[in-house]
């Protein structure tokens, strides 16, 4: 059981990364947004819909926290609980971050310099080519008149919609550009649908309560082991074929 829930945690993180990086990306872009929300929160819920039970039951109780302060970011993911935590914190303007994983009972810190954000340009620059329509659909979303986009990802083969509201305009960031091209506006719903699993990440709260800076600290906490994303996608490589 053990064996199942890791690997399903590990597929199911395969999975929602792209989502949750989608987002974060996209909200470091709209730091220069409109006052209401150049300073606050948004807080999402998660849900995904698998073949794998196990992957369902992780998922539950699932969360993502988006805060803002300036040009900086936060992205705070949990899931199974709680039990399970990633978060990540951009320095849009220095064009440094952390990423902080507690993940099935370890803790790894990565640090995101300034090659990383270049890379993050790149990814966005292709997934700004993908097919996508905005279409007449309308859905309201903690309180936002959204706009329905459609979307496919060449690269995974993922079907990917978006709900994006137009109270939040991005104000000469090229990031948003590359990513949405001539659609402009701001996700509270994304759902990503690929090889049988439905991940979804939609607002349910927006807040403008003025996040500390503690918040987007940069320090690593003393508890938790610097290594790089390249290791981390070594490890979750290896646990995927162990567990096949």
């Amino acid at each position: 059981m053990l064996s199942n829930a890791r690997r399903s945690l590990i597929n199911l993180y395969n999975m929602s990364f792209f989502s949750i990086a989608f987002l974060m990306l996209i909200s470091m872009s709209y730091s220069q947004a409109q006052s209401t929300l150049s300073d606050g929160y948004i807080n999402y819920s998660i849900s995904v819909d698998s073949d794998e039970p196990a992957a369902a039951f992780l998922t539950m109780g699932s969360s993502l926290e988006i805060a803002f302060k300036g040009q900086k970011t936060k992205a705070v993911a949990k899931v199974a609980g709680g039990t399970n935590t990633v978060s990540l914190v951009a320095d849009h303007q220095s064009e440094s971050g952390l990423s902080l994983m507690d993940v099935l009972g370890e803790k790894k810190a990565v640090k995101l310099e300034k090659s990383k954000f270049e890379e993050a340009e790149k990814e966005l620059t292709q997934i700004g080519e993908n097919p996508m329509r905005l279409t007449d659909d309308t859905k309201t979303i903690a309180g936002y008149s959204c706009q329905k986009v459609l979307m496919k990802d060449k690269k995974s083969g993922a079907n990917i919609v978006l709900y994006i509201t137009s109270k939040i305009k991005p104000k000469g960031d090229p990031f948003a550009q590359l990513l949405i091209g001539e659609i402009k506006g701001f996700p509270l719903g994304i759902i990503v649908r690929k090889d049988g699993t439905t991940v979804k990440i939609m607002a349910e709260k927006v807040s403008a309560r003025t996040p500390s800076d503690a918040a987007f600290s940069l320090t690593i906490p003393s508890d938790y082991q610097l290594t790089t994303l390249e290791n981390l996608e070594k490890t979750a490589q290896k646990e995927i074929e162990k567990n096949r």
